[in-house]
Formats: C-alpha cells, sequence, structure tokens
C-alpha cells in the first residue's frame, strides 16, 4: 500500500499554510492573550470561509465532506503556527462526537456555519466516567458537547463557564457546572474517541515541526565563537534528535488517520491510541528541547515558545494523556494472554 497525501491534500496542506503564515505575518499569535478575541475570531473566520471547519461533517448534512486525513493535514498546519482557534476542540472532537454518536442534527449544521463547541472533561481533562466539569478548547459563546450516560452526544449551554487561562492562553479551557456524562461503550463514542485521539496527535506533530523549524533557523543564525551554533555537535545531536520525533509522530498519526475512520473499531482504537500516546510525549520533548536550541530567548515571554510548550502540554494532557490510551493497549494485550 502507497502511504503518501494526495494531490488534493497536499493542495489543501498549502492553503492552510498560506493562509496561516499571512495571518500570522498580520499579527503575532501572541496578541491572542491580550486583545479581547480579536485575532482568534479573524483566525476563525477565515478557516470557517474556506470549509476547513466542516471537513469531517458528511455533505448531505452540510459539511465539506472531507476525510479524517483531511482533517489531520490542516490541524497539523495550525499547530505548526500556534493558531490560536479551537480547531481540535470543535472541528474535530465535537464534530467526531455529534457525526458519530448521535448528536443532533442542528448542531452540526450550526458547526459547518462556524459555530465553537467545546468537548466537555471531567477534572483530569480525561472522558468523564460520571459527570464533566471541564470544556476543552473554550472560546465565548461555545456550546458544550458530551456523551450522555446512554451514550449518545448531547449539547449543553455554557453560558455559565469561569474561563481557565493559566495553563493554555490560546486555547483556554472553561470551568463549568457538573454535567451528567458517561463513558465511550458504544462503537459510535468509540469511534468518535479513536478520531479525537488521532486529530489531536496531528495537531501535536504541527507542534513539534514548528518547534523543530524555530530552533534550526535560530542555529542556522546564531553565532558563538565566530560560527553559527547549528556546526556544532551537541546542538547537531539536538536538532537530529528533534527531527526523528518529528517525523515518527507524523509517520503514526497519518497512519492513524485512516484507521480511525475506517478500519474496525478494535483496530481503529489500537492504532489512535498508539499515535495520541507518542506524539503528545514527542511533542514536549521536542518544544523543550527547541527551547534549550534557543537558549535565553526561548524562555521569556516575549518569545512565541513558551506559548508552543504550554499547547503541547495541553493537548497531550487533553482526552487522556498518555495514560488513557496505554491502559487500553495494556487491556486489550492482557485480554489476548
Amino acid at each position: 500500500m502507497h502511504f503518501a497525501l494526495s494531490e488534493g491534500q497536499r493542495v489543501l496542506q498549502q492553503t492552510a499554510d498560506a493562509v496561516g503564515a499571512r495571518l500570522s505575518a498580520e499579527a503575532p499569535v501572541g496578541d491572542a492573550q491580550t486583545d479581547g478575541g480579536a485575532l482568534r475570531a479573524r483566525w476563525w473566520s477565515t478557516l470557517v470561509d474556506l470549509d476547513l471547519v466542516a471537513l469531517l461533517v458528511p455533505e448531505h448534512q452540510g459539511g465539506a465532506g472531507g476525510s479524517l486525513t483531511d482533517a489531520c493535514v490542516v490541524a497539523e498546519v495550525l499547530g505548526r503556527h500556534i493558531a490560536p482557534v479551537p480547531y481540535v476542540g470543535t472541528a474535530i472532537a465535537a464534530a467526531a462526537l455529534l457525526r458519530f454518536a448521535g448528536g443532533p442534527e442542528e448542531s452540526l449544521a450550526r458547526l459547518c456555519r462556524g459555530a465553537a463547541y467545546s468537548v466537555l472533561l471531567d477534572d483530569h481533562l480525561e472522558d468523564p466516567l460520571a459527570t464533566a466539569t471541564v470544556a476543552f478548547d473554550w472560546v465565548e459563546g461555545a456550546q458544550g458537547v458530551a456523551l450522555s450516560p446512554g451514550g449518545l452526544a448531547t449539547v449543553h449551554d455554557l453560558a455559565d463557564t469561569d474561563p481557565i487561562t493559566d495553563i493554555d492562553p490560546l486555547h483556554r479551557l472553561g470551568r463549568h457546572r457538573p454535567i451528567l456524562a458517561g463513558p465511550a461503550s458504544g462503537e459510535g463514542a468509540r469511534r468518535a474517541r479513536a478520531v479525537t485521539w488521532t486529530g489531536a496527535a496531528a495537531f501535536l506533530t504541527g507542534l513539534a515541526d514548528g518547534a523543530l523549524r524555530q530552533a534550526v533557523e535560530y542555529a542556522r543564525q546564531r553565532e558563538q565563537y565566530g560560527r553559527p551554533i547549528g556546526s556544532f555537535q551537541a546542538v547537531k545531536h539536538l536538532c537530529a534528535d528533534m527531527l526523528f520525533d518529528v517525523e515518527t509522530s507524523r509517520s503514526i498519526a497519518y497512519g492513524a488517520s485512516w484507521a480511525a475512520e475506517h478500519a474496525p473499531i478494535d483496530e481503529a482504537e489500537r492504532v489512535a491510541s498508539a499515535a495520541k500516546s507518542y506524539a503528545g510525549a514527542a511533542a514536549i520533548r521536542v518544544c523543550e528541547t527547541a527551547i534549550q536550541v534557543l537558549g535565553g530567548i526561548g524562555v521569556t515571554q516575549e518569545h512565541d515558545a513558551h506559548l508552543r510548550l504550554r499547547s503541547a502540554h495541553l493537548h497531550h494532557a487533553a482526552f487522556g494523556n498518555t495514560d488513557a490510551p496505554l491502559m487500553l493497549l495494556a487491556g486489550r494485550v492482557l485480554d489476548q494472554v
């Protein structure tokens, strides 16, 4: 089997990258921390106009009718640009729950028109077993999506949500009243979870790739002892380790993007859980190593390296960090003994 992006997906990648470069040039993503949501709204409206938010929604339900691989292409590009938009939360996680777990048709239609949705998690940012208390990737006006105890996707008003901004200011969490929820036990809910894990893995891959590119460019320009620091063997080794993590994450994430959507559910969960587990840990390693290459400038609030690292920590923790995917894999192995 030939694993490569199609011509259409490469065009999609180039288009999303061009949009990201243009918007980043117009205003630094760090401005999203203090501009009252103006930059976030500009990014989001652009994605909606290009029909990139509705990629996972079938055409007969008003969406773009794209594949999970298409959505992962966009998610990776947005991660590379540290885009301050709830793409993983709305266009992947919420869209998957509404589509595969029997959510209201009107909610899917609103998502296609640009409405934001936040997947509701528990206090540990894991899929809730009884009550949901935290809205992931929350923005003003977003509605919440959770699995009911009966296994169906339900939509909830989040008007009384209190924002949590000290974890990742570009992808906020929101604290809301406890909402009854249930585990992902039905096939539709399990499929949605596999899609979410895979989309998060693609976004994390983009964060890591952006950190690598930034570190390499700096190492080429920054001179010490009359030579670019990238010529020193120690820095070369750091960059090589980052490249290994980025390329491995990309291979696993895109390999999972087909399985999560089309493979039998046990296989879909197995591959998606591996992608999320690896990409999350790898993104944190790469972002931390990039800050090491950047030196003193990388730890300042004025530099966006810390924003990338904070986004990596949040998206790694969301939907069960390393533990939930690995526990699922371990359970499968033990069941076969």
